[in-house]
């Protein structure tokens, strides 16, 4: 299983509460479809996990139960799948040409914008191996929904880069910071920590020709100690136990969390309300010690 299977395997079992952020889901999740007849609707998905979440939104949101057909050429499956609906063929025709109050209603609502994020990377997102490179890009075929999306995009403050493919328009993502806080957004926690530890390994490559030996431990040593940190912080993250700390502590985790890269040096300076280095390492190691304790 790829990189992007296992993102997406996550993805597609994250629960959705609020009915609008379902709804939201189930939108993005037709960027990969267009309407070839009247009322007729068909989207294409390349995995087999998607066009059943895809097949299960559908049935959920327009009450119909759209057709499944599997096909493969040279070795590539797809699943596809084409159901009619009134209700679904106007929303891609407004996706197709929207207007600012159309791009203002994904973005009124925090969830919504996170729902319809993932919906949209399932149905036409393709991710990298981030220990080989950074590349997050949404590939819309023929380029239907790129004024759309793309105006999502820099809504949620994240201004994709263009390019044009044989099979369409990608909007992508090359730097590293951008792939982490979107796959963040899209709910994907555990793999965020793997991007982040793929590209500390990276820059630890990158930097072995130039540093001495003795160098090259001191960062050795400060990254395991970075990202003990930052394992510990999504532990207690994911188990809702960071609002219940103290607020030192708080504010202590996500100083280091929107900074991971940074040197205990660098986090005292940016510390907010002001902290010794030796507090700070205090609060750090507490922080590993809870969720230890987990």
């Amino acid at each position: 299983m790829s990189f992007a299977d296992e993102v997406c395997l996550e993805l597609c079992e994250l629960p959705i509460k609020k009915p609008c952020c379902r709804r939201a889901f189930g939108d993005g999740l037709l960027l990969a479809a267009e309407e070839t007849g009247k009322h007729t609707v068909s989207a294409r998905y390349r995995r087999e996990v998607v066009a059943t979440v895809a097949s299960d939104m559908i049935h959920r949101q327009y009450a119909k139960a759209p057709e499944s057909v599997m096909s493969g050429l040279c070795g590539h499956r797809f699943y596809d799948l084409q159901f009619t609906s009134p209700a679904a063929a106007k929303l891609l025709r407004q996706l197709s040409q929207p207007t600012d109050e159309l791009v203002a209603h994904y973005l009124s609502c925090e969830g919504c914008a996170a729902a319809f994020l993932r919906g949209a990377f399932l149905s036409v997102g393709t991710l990298n191996d981030p220990s080989k490179s950074f590349h997050l890009e949404f590939l819309l075929p023929n380029g239907r929904y790129e004024v759309f999306l793309r105006d999502f995009l820099v809504g949620i403050g994240y201004e994709p880069r263009r390019i044009v493919r044989a099979k369409g328009i990608g909007l992508y993502y090359k730097n590293s910071g951008s792939v982490e806080d979107l796959i963040a957004k899209m709910g994907s926690q555990s793999k965020v920590f793997s991007i982040i530890n793929s590209r500390i390994a990276r820059e630890i490559r990158n930097n072995e020709n130039r540093a001495t030996n003795c160098v090259t431990k001191n960062i050795e040593k400060s990254i395991s100690a970075a990202t003990r940190q930052m394992e510990a912080i999504g532990a207690l993250m994911e188990r809702g136990k960071l609002e219940a700390l103290p607020e030192g502590l708080r504010v202590s985790a996500m100083v280091r969390y929107r900074n991971p890269d940074a040197t205990l040096d660098e986090l005292v300076a940016i510390h907010e309300p002001p902290i010794s280095k030796s507090g700070l390492n205090h609060r750090l190691a507490k922080l590993i010690e809870l969720a230890e304790d987990l």
